[in-house]
């Protein structure tokens, strides 16, 4: 038989959207630790931030954390230069690194000990480039001191050194040093599991402290310039920036939900019906599915809902210069980041979701014919049932999917080694078929058959791949040594549907 289309409308607007262009998202990301902890004491001269907890908080105590300053170089060029040495690309655009140029960070201290991802697995041009992973999720890269300082030029690594490096990288908030003498910017840390070993790697320039370990970094914030409102506005940039992402997604999550629980519901009540409680499975496993995807989109569109209204209160912020203006622009600046992370996290969950829905989509792409090297399961049961309709039930290798035909025996080729076939419920019936619900199958277990259909419903099948089972019989085994054999078949003398309707009006 002839499958008539291989991308439904769906799938079309879903690939449009998938090739735009992924703009870098915000830096900050899950378990990321944004250095929000400074309030307004920061901006008086002195050795040690305080840090106090939140007045909701009972039984906390002052605590005191040595920040080392120097506030007087804020804006000034930096006295330290390269000896004409060109920089090589470290970071996401090379030629905008200007190390030792303008000082943009008057602070720094230390915050944790860590297994660092981000030094893993953000160093897109340097040893580790070919762990790289962020590019489709942050789209930044650390810079390394020993990348843009010549050998001539380097000294003995300490804090300060390191410090006095990445200060002047715009748009790095932190820098980690590891095994002693490593020293790199980063737009964020996120820590790993690992080992319970220590920074314990004594600095090369001075034994006396510690500059990270073997397999862990020591971390450092640094303090911004009193540059509390533009932290602000880019803060609220970036979430308004993930925002338009996540709305994107959303439509997708929705329209995918709104097609998979309806079209899962009316077919199921056929099928409930002609009394085949395996296909009524099937299809209510479809409608868990368009739960989940429900369930996701609910929490992004709480999510969606606070973005707008941090997006407008950050608007309303135009100066910071008193320490009450200060200490409120930066709660908000904090808040934004949580729920930026709250996106993330959300933008993450859907996306998995949508995984096998995505793969569908751009397996269609390319789908047509691509089922013509499945036949109809009843083949290999006895021949002569080859052409009526027929469901199954098995082992699931997907998710449920809306596709073609050649949709998904597309996507069942792309998982070579779990899908063996997949259970085919075409919409409304029709002949020339467009889509329909797809059940993907990694084991087959029973099928029934219909003989009451007259013709109809020829597109109705479960569709086994050919290479799997060809000159083989998956009849029933009475003996069950046969592991790949049905455990059963049922034959249904009837049929479903307006079909079923007609047989009982006559």
């Amino acid at each position: 038989s002839s499958h008539v289309g291989s991308r439904s409308e769906f799938q079309r607007s879903l690939c449009k959207r998938r090739r735009r262009s992924i703009s870098p998202m915000a830096p900050i990301f899950s378990k990321v630790v944004a250095p929000l902890a400074v309030f307004a004491g920061l901006f008086v001269t002195s050795e040690a931030i305080k840090v106090e907890k939140p007045s909701h908080l009972r039984g906390g105590s002052i605590s005191s954390i040595p920040m080392h300053t120097y506030r007087s170089d804020c804006g000034k060029k930096s006295h330290l230069s390269l000896i004409n040495v060109p920089v090589p690309g470290t970071g996401m655009d090379p030629s905008a690194i200007k190390p030792f140029n303008e000082v943009l960070k008057d602070g720094f201290y230390e915050i944790d000990c860590v297994k660092d991802y981000v030094f893993e697995h953000g160093d897109k041009f340097g040893d580790n480039k070919f762990s790289y992973k962020l590019e489709q999720v942050s789209n930044v890269s650390i810079v390394h001191y020993s990348s843009h300082v010549a050998k001539m030029d380097r000294q003995d690594m300490t804090h300060e050194t390191c410090f006095l490096f990445c200060r002047t990288i715009p748009d790095m908030m932190f820098f980690g040093m590891s095994n002693g003498r490593e020293c790199y910017c980063a737009p964020y840390y996120k820590a790993e599991a690992d080992d319970s070993s220590q920074c314990d790697a004594p600095c090369d320039g001075n034994p006396g402290a510690m500059c990270g370990g073997k397999s862990k970094s020591t971390i450092f914030a640094m303090h911004h310039c009193s540059n509390t409102v533009s932290r602000l506005k880019a803060a609220a940039d970036s979430m308004v920036d993930l925002q338009g992402k996540m709305g994107e997604q959303m439509v997708d999550v929705k329209t995918a939900m709104e097609i998979m629980q309806g079209k899962a519901a009316a077919i199921q009540v056929k099928f409930g019906n002609a009394g085949d409680p395996g296909a009524s499975d099937l299809l209510q496993s479809a409608k868990v599915f368009a739960g989940e995807l429900e369930a996701a989109h609910g929490v992004a569109s709480q999510v969606d809902v606070k973005m707008s209204e941090l997006k407008t209160s950050a608007a309303g912020v135009t100066e910071a210069t008193s320490a009450a203006e200060i200490g409120k622009a930066e709660d908000l600046t904090k808040e934004i980041s949580a729920t930026t992370l709250k996106a993330e996290d959300s933008m993450e969950e859907m996306e998995g979701l949508m995984e096998s829905i995505t793969k569908a989509a751009d397996a269609a792409k390319d789908a047509e014919g691509a089922a013509k090297v499945y036949f109809s399961l009843m083949y290999f049961v006895d021949q002569k049932m080859n052409d009526f309709p027929s469901t199954c039930t098995g082992t699931a290798a997907e998710k449920p999917i809306v596709a073609t035909i050649d949709g998904c025996a597309r996507v069942c080729d792309g998982d070579i080694h779990e899908c063996i076939g997949f259970s085919f419920f075409p919409f409304d019936g029709q002949q020339q078929v467009q889509e329909g619900l797809c059940f993907l199958m990694s084991k087959f277990k029973t099928a029934t058959y219909y003989t009451g259909c007259s013709g109809q419903h020829e597109f109705n099948k479960c569709y086994a791949k050919l290479s799997k089972f060809e000159s083989t019989s998956i009849a029933p085994k009475a003996d069950g040594t046969c592991e790949s054999c049905l455990k059963e078949v049922t034959k249904a003398d009837r049929c479903f549907g307006a079909a079923a309707q007609q047989q009982q009006q006559q």
